[in-house]
């Protein structure tokens, strides 16, 4: 009889730590933000829910797709990264290194759909 509840604590501790490579979002995924080292230490600064914006292409003052000119979203899935696309979106704005010399802000996103 012990077996059996140690075996069912130990199914029920595996099942609870799930851990995806994606996040969800309305009409798809997100895939989960890998460009960045969690070893960093980067702290969350601020969420965003919900936002209306749209998507910039990269330019020759910064190489990279960014969200609302400022937000460089590093996990943005390949179908949105089209110049002046409007767009909804929710996530992390991660703090800047302190020697970083970036055009736009570290962001992971959590949703993201297109916008009419």
């Amino acid at each position: 009889m012990k077996l059996i509840y140690k075996l069912l604590i130990l199914v029920t501790v595996l099942s609870a730590c799930e851990t995806d490579d994606v996040i969800e979002r309305k009409s798809g995924s997100v895939p989960r933000m890998d460009c960045i080292d969690i070893e960093e230490e980067r702290g969350i600064i601020a969420e965003y829910k919900n936002e209306n914006s749209f998507i910039l292409a990269p330019d020759e003052n910064c190489p990279i797709y960014r969200i609302d000119d400022f937000l460089w979203a590093c996990n943005l899935p390949k179908e949105f990264q089209k110049d002046s696309l409007k767009v909804s979106f929710s996530g992390y704005l991660y703090e800047s290194l302190e020697n970083a010399d970036v055009c736009a802000e570290t962001f992971e996103l959590t949703e993201i759909e297109i916008r009419q």
